[in-house]
């Protein structure tokens, strides 16, 4: 079987997706068997994948451009390679390539992906109509659709997406050992919580509210901020002193701050599942969250974590500051064991081939917080 992965965007948890998921397709279909469209520079932030496995493609900045090249690559890699499966990942690739597709005469199996509906952005109520619209019209031309949560199932289901097209395949990531506490602990001061952020700088990701919280905190706590802003974002000014903006970082050294820092936090206002949230588990690190998405899906409040509301600042910086050692020791550990359960990404790659093959499988179901 030869799969073909396309991506408009390879940044954040869409690039997290497939650095996790390839590997074990090559392996199950063999080492020639799969591609991904992605951008020229993306490429190298994957070292996991073999660069004969990455098709890329110019990305200059604009939604409009990139997306055409994007467009035009992915039709010319299914022209001369073929794929069995053409794999869509997020709203851009699937709305430009989903009624392409349809023209080929010997025609893959289309799968699409949106790691998050767009219609649950923040935005005015006539976009949100015209995206569910334009989902609801596209879910017709395409094989199967892969939901990362349930949540994310049911708000399709309520958009009119057909639920026979639609499969929960919950999001995850290969184990690896933890790294010791004692790593990159200069990061932070010798006193206060140490607490990670790790994310696109921008509406969704909700670093603002981060930065209200941080503020009340004061010296009583110290962020730690990995990720940049995207096009058309402005990076937050006004950063308070108890705040280090490191910007974008290789994996390895993520994983290290996973396993120095005290606490994750994710202010996030719409979300898919996030794999941020699994990396932080997998660690041991508890996750302080917003009750939005397919986040109370992996996050359970007061087990692995706190689940808080949309923009409200205030309500982090409470409960951070109500979190004592063992209270962090134990929701990590908690953590760590819901991420073997639930989220590893074996299981992933193994709905995956199923649901390329059509054939049917037992959906994971998971407690909810």
């Amino acid at each position: 079987m030869k799969v073909l992965h396309v991506a408009q965007t390879a940044q954040g948890g869409v690039g997290s997706y497939l650095e996790e998921v390839m590997p074990l397709q090559a392996r199950a279909y063999g080492a020639d068997s799969v591609r991904a469209v992605l951008p020229a520079e993306h490429a190298a932030a994957f070292p996991g994948l073999l660069p004969r496995w990455l098709v890329t493609f110019p990305a200059p900045r604009g939604r409009l451009l990139s997306t055409w090249r994007m467009t035009v690559a992915a039709v010319d890699m299914v022209r001369r390679w073929k794929p069995d499966v053409v794999h869509l990942h997020s709203t851009f690739a699937g709305l430009a390539l989903r009624p392409i597709l349809q023209l080929f005469s010997e025609r893959a199996l289309v799968v699409y992906c949106a790691h998050g509906w767009s219609f649950d952005r923040r935005v005015g109520r006539s976009q949100i109509r015209l995206t569910r619209l334009a989902e609801r019209l596209l879910a017709r031309l395409c094989d199967r659709i892969v939901c990362v949560s349930r949540q994310d199932y049911e708000r399709g289901s309520s958009a009119g997406i057909p639920p026979a097209t639609m499969r929960v395949i919950l999001n995850g990531i290969a184990d690896q050992p933890t790294f010791s506490k004692s790593l990159l602990k200069d990061m932070w001061p010798d006193t206060g919580l140490k607490i990670l952020f790790v994310g696109r700088l921008d509406t969704q990701k909700g670093i603002d509210v981060l930065l209200a919280a941080m503020r009340q905190l004061d010296d009583r706590g110290f962020a730690v901020v990995v990720g940049a802003s995207v096009a058309g974002q402005e990076v937050p000014a006004n950063t308070p002193a108890n705040v280090k903006m490191l910007g974008w970082l290789p994996r390895e050294q993520i994983n290290r701050l996973y396993a120095s820092a005290d606490v994750l936090v994710m202010p996030s206002r719409w979300e898919g599942l996030p794999i941020v949230a699994l990396e932080a588990m997998r660690a041991g690190l508890p996750v302080i969250a917003t009750r939005v998405g397919g986040i109370p899906e992996a996050v359970e409040d007061g087990i692995t974590g706190r689940l808080v509301n949309v923009d409200a600042p205030s309500q982090i910086a409470a409960v951070l500051e109500s979190l004592d050692a063992a209270t962090l020791r134990r929701m990590g550990a908690n953590g760590r064991r819901r991420f073997l359960d639930l989220f590893r990404i074996e299981r992933v790659a193994q709905e995956l081939d199923q649901l390329y093959r059509g054939v049917e499988f037992t959906e994971t179901r998971l407690r909810v917080g």
